[in-house]
């Protein structure tokens, strides 16, 4: 193995009197060893950790300045982590600082990305002389020489350079190389600690984030369904009204249903009942008609013979009339004859006073006659009437027989419509004693859910707890 030690050749740095080269005892090494083992170990913060190594190794060596880069990506860059002897002043090297901090190397540029690229440690006698060296001026100017600078691998790539520096100059030694090569090891443990400590908390975070989104997302669903449940028990009491109201309503109208079935049936006896008056009106219309239109025809028969009887009082009454001229013809002759017609006179009188009483007889039997033919002319009109009155009768009645069979047909259908609707109604009243069973289960059932909800909220509220405390715990160790 390569081993090697700095040591500072300047004159003011005599090895009769200190520095590097001075004669170290077995002690000091493991005093150092034990120290930076120590912070490496125990100290948990990073800048606190790399600090204290790099003060270990600043006392040890007796160089006064110690300074950490870390690696970003592909470039390096001033971690801000410093070691600055007491017996220099914060103003002394206040341009080197700044400019060490200030500037960023990328893999391969100067003195550290030549470090981080080949993975080797490199020591400069004199960075004021060096060439590529890119802080020789500010170096110079703040009186600083010497410098080592240290690579800090990890899994096989360079994580950080760290770099001391001293006023003078400085050579390889290679019992110090040695030696600050376990240091940078121990430097890699702190990175490597707190890279283990970030993966962690990420890790943490990240599973703490997921559990607790979970959570979250369960306890959003609880809600969800707490209030869903709450929906769904308004629903509920909303459907038992509906279906209480439906049921008190379905058994109303099968009631009424019911009634007018009963009714309806009612209504077709009667109707038949109806139908069969109608029917036997129709008959004794048709009779009486019938009796009518031949009392019609008498009538007629009786007006014609009324008319032969006026042509037989025609006859009469001009019998009369001759018979009166007679009797006044035989009055003259009988004057006229004197004596000898005193008899035929007196014939003749009682032939003037027969025809006399036989025209009377003929004008009161022509009156009578008159008002005979009068009422019976009178009573064909009003048997004319009566048989014209008993034709539309016995059309109504036909009618009316005709209607009352066809709302008896129709009664009937209607009560067979009624009968399918007290079974349809009487299903509906099946279906809401269903409806109410059902909503007796979904009661259950939001019962049920309600206290799964419960418990589901109680569990993920454990849940966090502890995984808040599992957590916790992770980010202790």
């Amino acid at each position: 193995m390569l081993a090697g030690f700095i040591r500072s050749i300047s004159p003011e740095n005599d090895p009769e009197f200190n520095g590097p080269n001075r004669k170290t005892s077995m002690t000091d090494i493991l005093r150092l060893l034990r120290t930076v083992s120590a912070v490496a170990d125990e100290v948990a913060d990073k800048e606190t950790a790399v600090t204290q190594i790099l003060s270990a190794v600043c006392n040890y060596c007796q160089w006064p300045v110690g300074h950490a880069y870390l690696r970003v990506d592909d470039k390096l860059s001033s971690a801000g982590i410093w070691s600055i002897s007491s017996s220099i002043s914060a103003g002394d090297i206040a341009e080197f600082r700044t400019q060490s901090e200030q500037t960023v190397f990328a893999i391969g540029q100067g003195l550290i990305g030549a470090v981080a690229a080949t993975g080797s440690p490199v020591c400069i006698a004199d960075v004021t002389v060096k060439d590529g060296f890119l802080r020789a001026a500010a170096a110079s100017r703040n009186g600083l020489r010497g410098c080592f600078a240290l690579p800090v691998k990890l899994e096989g790539q360079t994580e950080a350079v760290i770099e001391f520096f001293s006023p003078g100059v400085a050579q390889l030694d290679d019992e110090m190389l040695e030696l600050l090569g376990f240091v940078g090891g121990q430097v890699a443990r702190v990175l490597e600690r707190e890279r283990v400590i970030r993966s962690r908390e990420a890790l943490a975070s990240s599973f703490e984030s997921q559990v607790q989104g979970t959570v979250g997302m369960v306890a959003a669903a609880v809600s969800q369904m707490r209030g869903a449940l709450d929906v769904l028990a308004e629903s509920t009491d909303q459907t038992r009204k509906c279906s209480s109201g439906i049921d008190d309503a379905t058994g109303r109208a099968i009631s009424r249903i019911e009634d007018v079935a009963d009714q309806m049936e009612s209504l077709k006896d009667a109707l038949a009942v109806v139908g069969t008056d109608a029917s036997e009106t129709v008959k004794i219309t048709h009779d009486m008609g019938s009796q009518a239109r031949e009392m019609r025809a008498g009538f007629a028969v009786l007006q014609d013979r009324a008319a032969d009887a006026e042509k037989m009082l025609a006859s009469i009454s001009a019998i009369a009339a001759q018979t009166k001229m007679l009797g006044l013809n035989a009055s003259i002759e009988a004057a006229r004859v004197g004596e000898a017609g005193k008899g035929f006179a007196i014939v003749a009188k009682e032939v003037k006073a027969l025809a006399g009483q036989s025209a009377s007889a003929t004008e009161d039997i022509a009156r009578w006659m008159s008002e005979i033919l009068n009422a019976i002319s009178k009573a064909g009109n009003d048997i004319e009437q009566i048989a014209v009155a008993m034709d539309n009768l016995q059309n109504r009645a036909e009618a009316t027989a005709t209607q009352a069979d066809q709302q008896t047909e129709t009664c009937v259908s209607v009560v067979s419509c009624v009968d399918a609707a007290v079974a349809d109604s009487r299903l509906v009243g099946d279906g809401v004693s269903e409806i109410t069973a059902a909503i007796k289960h979904s009661e259950h059932v939001s019962s049920e859910l309600g206290n799964a909800a419960h418990d589901l909220e109680k569990q993920g509220a454990e849940l966090s707890a502890r995984v808040e405390g599992f957590v916790g715990k992770i980010r202790i160790v």
